[in-house]
């Protein structure tokens, strides 16, 4: 009796192990920069439904999420707003394979303001406008594309005391929406989304005034044993996915 009870106790470890093993693999854990959350909303709708694969994604900063994943942070999956921090995290080791490019964001300002713009930029440093968000460039990339643009134009100095800092896109449009500043630097993609199309007014940014947003997709060591985690990556690059992402302002690489 001893002996099948030994028996009869490895084999419901073993298929506890099995089914524990099974129930990881069908979690996907997904590290998103802030100005993907709308468009990979949907995105990873779809992919649920026709996958059977659980999404659970994290939002923020692009340079947060890579501090968190440097201390351990278990996440299968990063996509970032550029391609500093993924490759940042692929020389460190964290990655097992080189991150790809699957889209580019777009910068814009935006106001929900009775304020008269033109869509001129160097309007921003008119009197009227007294307090500018964008996002921190020294965590975000749509921070640093902000700063970038007006520094392109000779904005940025007579500007500096107008500026308020947010830890990234998201916030940025709770300053807006809340009207805690009269302008906000931030992606298209947040301004399209189904929330806040139709608020206020926004103006596209000239793409020459500040580097490429490269939004890039890194598999990182913890999703390597699960193969959702390929899978999803591949689903990104989906005319599916695409036509999402065009929906949502971003530009589809060649």
């Amino acid at each position: 009796m001893k002996k099948i009870e030994v028996y009869l106790f490895l084999l419901m470890m073993i298929i506890i192990t099995s089914c524990n093993l099974t129930n990881k693999n069908n979690v996907v854990h997904v590290a998103a920069a802030s100005n993907l959350r709308y468009a990979l909303e949907e995105i990873n709708l779809e992919f649920e439904k026709t996958s059977g694969v659980k999404l659970e994604m994290s939002v923020a900063s692009s340079g947060k999420l890579t501090a968190q994943i440097q201390n351990g942070a278990p996440f299968d999956i990063f996509l970032s707003a550029n391609k500093k921090y993924p490759f940042y995290l692929f020389g460190k080791g964290f990655g097992v394979s080189k991150p790809k490019l699957f889209c580019n964001g777009l910068l814009i300002y935006w106001t929900i303001k009775d304020i008269k713009l033109k869509g001129d930029l160097q309007e921003i440093a008119n009197s009227n406008i007294q307090k500018i968000a964008l996002a921190n460039p020294n965590n975000a990339p749509f921070g640093i594309a902000s700063v970038e643009a007006l520094k392109s134009l000779s904005l940025y100095d007579s500007v500096s005391k107008k500026l308020i800092f947010a830890e990234n896109v998201s916030q940025i449009s709770q300053y807006v929406l809340n009207n805690n500043v009269d302008i906000g630097f931030t992606g298209k993609s947040i301004v399209l989304s189904p929330k806040l199309k139709g608020r206020g007014q926004y103006f596209d940014v000239d793409e020459k005034l500040y580097s490429p947003i490269e939004q890039y997709v890194l598999l990182l060591k913890n999703g390597a044993s699960n193969n959702n985690a390929q899978k999803y990556i591949d689903f990104l690059f989906s005319d599916s996915a695409q036509s999402i992402f065009k929906r949502y302002g971003y530009k589809i690489p060649d």
